[in-house]
């Protein structure tokens, strides 16, 4: 290690010091948002009260349209990519070539999601939030946007993560004449889902300016972003469960920053200890 050249011992010093960056930057949103769990006890609807705050509950209805399939939901987010075989990244001998990736549409819906708990309800404004979805779907086809009258495609259930698609060359992919083929994606939360949210909850006023109550609970709120960087999160998981992977995402995050930390003085002591 003491005889390697300055430059190289440079490159094998890079990765020990991106790992603290790397693992300090995965831990600090799920550290944010377990601390902020911690210190907010999750209360139905009906207990609200204006300020920032963790509600629990279940979807009232399910009035919005996704886009692509035209499922009908509370909420959704939808993208089409583009894929598009690359002939210059064959390779030899293997068949295969790998994807290329090219998002050419996005939407997400910005319609103000209703919870009850039963005895009174709320509106959720999902601009700004981090949504953890209940189900979603993706399929294939060879247009920009799926064909009409085709049918509402297969519901998953969980959250959605992006499959490794790999792509078989063929005679007319190798000249680079291969057809583009399209990827749609939508997420979704449903009707009657259970939920909570953590966000700002302020009063809604009727056009008269009078409170807008709802059965015998509190004002009816509207939860939305909160200002300054305090966590807006949707989810369709159980509280607890979002506070356990939270709390497992930074414990793993500063894992990672402590190991390059200790990989980095390893290499520096050898060199120059």
């Amino acid at each position: 290690m003491r005889t390697m050249p300055l430059e190289l011992f440079a490159f094998f010093m890079l990765i020990p010091l991106a790992m603290p960056a790397l693992g300090i930057g995965i831990a600090v949103w799920p550290k944010c948002v377990a601390r902020t769990m911690r210190r907010q006890r999750p209360v139905e609807v009906s207990a609200l009260e204006p300020g920032y705050g963790v509600v629990w509950g279940h979807v009232a209805e399910g009035d919005v349209r996704a886009p692509l399939s035209g499922r009908r939901c509370a909420w959704y987010e939808a993208w089409v990519e583009e894929l598009r075989p690359s002939a210059r990244s064959s390779s030899a001998g293997t068949g295969e070539t790998v994807a290329g990736f090219r998002r050419i549409f996005n939407a997400a819906s910005s319609q103000p999601i209703r919870i009850t708990d039963g005895k009174t309800a709320c509106l959720v404004m999902p601009e700004g939030a981090r949504v953890h979805e209940t189900a979603w779907s993706a399929w294939e086809g060879q247009s920009e946007r799926p064909a009409r009258g085709a049918g509402e495609p297969a519901l998953n259930a969980g959250s959605y993560s992006a499959p490794a698609l790999r792509v078989t060359a063929t005679a007319s992919s190798v000249f680079g004449s291969s057809p583009v083929r399209y990827r749609y994606v939508e997420r979704y939360i449903m009707a009657c889902d259970p939920i909570f949210v953590m966000g700002q909850a302020e009063q809604r006023r009727s056009r008269g300016g009078a409170d807008a109550r709802q059965g015998p609970g509190p004002a009816r709120l509207r939860i939305g972003k909160p200002e300054g960087r305090q966590p807006f999160v949707i989810s369709t998981q159980d509280p607890s469960d979002v506070y356990a992977e939270n709390q497992l995402a930074a414990t793993g995050g500063m894992i990672l920053a402590v190991m390059g930390g200790i990989g980095a003085f390893v290499l520096w002591t050898l060199r120059y200890g």
